[in-house]
């Protein structure tokens, strides 16, 4: 965030003729969604303010985000959180099969079973 203001105020500078409630107004517009929403609620009446909304906003968002483990090979994501499938050899589903096991939990598999 800080470099996008920087960019921002590089702008800013060089221009004379807009008044200060237009400049906030191009700045928010240059942000995400997320963090123009925010902003928008808290209506800042100087640049300033709005410069320092956006980074508390920014800093917020992300200390909520949850960090996650990312498996990219063949395309698979890996979540902790989530119990991962079990993979069984052509052997083992024929043997379950034979014994009219569940493939999940090894109890007895019936019509309707979960």
């Amino acid at each position: 965030m800080a470099e996008h203001i920087e960019e921002f105020q590089k702008l800013n500078i060089r221009v004379n003729h807009i008044r200060e409630k237009q400049r906030i107004y191009f700045f928010i517009g240059t942000l995400n969604d997320i963090i123009q929403h925010k902003i928008h609620l808290w209506e800042p009446d100087s640049l300033e303010k709005a410069f320092r909304l956006a980074r508390k906003i920014k800093s917020g968002i992300m200390e909520t985000r949850n960090p996650t483990t990312h498996n990219y090979k063949y395309g698979s994501v890996f979540s902790p959180s989530l119990p991962q499938p079990t993979r069984f050899t052509p052997q083992q589903l024929e043997e379950k099969r034979q014994k009219g096991l569940c493939y999940s939990c090894d109890r007895k598999y019936t019509k309707g079973h979960k």
